[in-house]
């Protein structure tokens, strides 16, 4: 028999793995590594309620995947997306100007004109 992966199943694995850093910095403490990326920091600013949105998210994972996560697993799920959406929101409340721009202009080469 072959243990041959398909393309989606190898894409989602893919997808996981690339996930899996920002995933682990967020949990509080579940896993010993995530401690060691936060440098060494084991503890965490006080918990605020995860917002309604990272609610309905994390239930949308637990709908699409309902036997692969405990309860404290979807919970530290929870807590990592409403950490991302409040990192979302603090970037948006960044003001730029029209003096602000990038270090390097990108310009696709079409030819000789």
């Amino acid at each position: 028999m072959s243990d041959a992966v398909s393309r989606r199943a190898f894409a989602e694995r893919l997808a996981l793995a690339a996930a899996a850093p920002f995933i682990l910095a967020d949990l509080d403490g579940a896993f010993p590594l995530s401690t060691a990326w936060r440098g060494g920091q084991g503890v965490r600013q006080q918990q605020q309620e995860p917002s309604a949105l990272a609610k309905a998210l994390a239930e949308g994972v637990r709908l699409r995947y309902p036997d692969r996560f405990t309860p404290e697993e979807l919970a530290a799920i929870t807590r990592s997306i409403d950490g991302r959406l409040r990192a979302v929101d603090r970037l948006y409340q960044t003001t730029l100007t029209n003096a602000d721009e990038p270090d390097f202009v990108y310009a696709v080469y079409r030819g000789a004109d």
